[in-house]
């Protein structure tokens, strides 16, 4: 009997002393395994566009594939055609194309000069496409289908979490500018990056 409560003592003081490190905190608790984003999506931001109200683009990463995206605009005349267009490509390319866009309006100077972006734990490119060409052949609409609305509608098509988001707002409403500064901030986008 007193072999078997010395071997019960040295099995249990390592528990024991584990604990102790851990109540005072020095260890904690292993952090849930937390899902790879399947997706990310960037909205482009113009802040003069639109006679100071901003003007927004967007960008949509093709899941499973390593760096390729799906990005466009629509109703600038900055980033003609006005009635909307669609491209794909590299990150890269995607960047290049909104750094490279002059301001007819203000001495040709860079249109878009920031972004921000969100990873996504789902996306779906041809869904999101589809929602492009729904917006697209409602015809642009300053009030009710704008860029923004654009831009949200393919996010949101996009993905079923952002599509669920309560935080991101209808684009009704609000500018682009307002949209970019104070609502995607609220649902914990990434902070603003320059061009």
């Amino acid at each position: 009997m007193k072999m078997y409560g010395r071997r019960m003592a040295r099995a249990t003081a390592p528990v024991i002393g584990a604990l102790a490190l851990f109540a005072s905190g020095a260890v904690t608790a292993p952090l849930e395994a937390q899902a790879a984003p399947a997706g990310r999506v960037c909205m482009f931001e113009a802040p003069d566009g639109a006679y100071g109200a901003g003007h927004a683009a967007f960008a949509i990463k093709a899941p499973g594939k390593t760096n390729h995206w799906i990005y466009g605009s629509f109703g600038s005349t900055n980033d003609a055609p006005v009635n909307g267009w669609i491209n794909g490509g590299t990150w890269e390319k995607t960047r290049g194309h909104f750094t490279s866009v002059r301001d007819k309006d203000h001495n040709n100077a860079r249109y878009y000069t920031r972004y921000r972006c969100v990873n996504t734990r789902d996306g779906d490119v041809k869904r999101a496409q589809s929602w492009y060409t729904t917006v697209k052949n409602r015809g642009y609409n300053v009030a009710t289908n704008n860029c923004l609305h654009m831009s949200m509608a393919v996010f949101k098509g996009y993905s079923e979490a952002l599509r669920k988001d309560t935080r991101l707002k209808s684009a009704t409403r609000w500018t682009p500018n307002d949209y970019y500064n104070e609502v995607l901030p609220a649902a914990r986008w990434e902070a603003s990056h320059s061009l």
